[in-house]
């Protein structure tokens, strides 16, 4: 078997640069496409869009429910009421009369669903209070 020469002519050198350069081409398109993902941030989770309306969201904790209804406008959250909420939790803990309200205002303040960062005794509670708005924040995304 006789080893077979390749000249490589300005006519082979032309095509060769013409199909890399459309490869090139294709995958900048195909990356750019792929990440004109609009409301998508580089960690890759996309911003939530509310839908407005009014919704119901109920949590279950040892001495009963903690029922929320938020209100959403303008795909901001724009009102949080409790419908229910165990009374023994501020027979034990007369803190949470301050601790919830101020909750409250804090989500509609940074439109943020977050649960408290400090380990109070009434965190339990907090998380509880958070997660009812949060399902109920769940039913807006479902209807969307």
């Amino acid at each position: 078997m006789k080893p077979k020469i390749i000249i490589l002519s300005k006519r082979n050198l032309m095509i060769y640069a013409a199909i890399l350069l459309l490869l090139v081409i294709g995958l900048v398109v195909f990356f750019s496409m792929r990440a004109d993902r609009s409301g998508v941030p580089s960690s890759g989770y996309a911003y939530l869009r509310f839908k407005d309306g009014v919704y119901i969201g109920t949590e279950k904790t040892d001495y009963g429910n903690i029922k929320t209804e938020v209100t959403i406008v303008n795909s901001k959250i724009k009102d949080i009421k409790l419908l229910e909420f165990p009374v023994k939790f501020i027979e034990e803990n007369a803190a949470l009369k301050d601790e919830v309200p101020q909750l409250i205002f804090e989500v509609i303040q940074n439109q943020n669903v977050v649960a408290p960062k400090a380990a109070t005794n009434s965190a339990y509670v907090l998380n509880k209070t958070v997660k009812a708005i949060r399902n109920a924040l769940d039913q807006s995304l479902l209807n969307s």
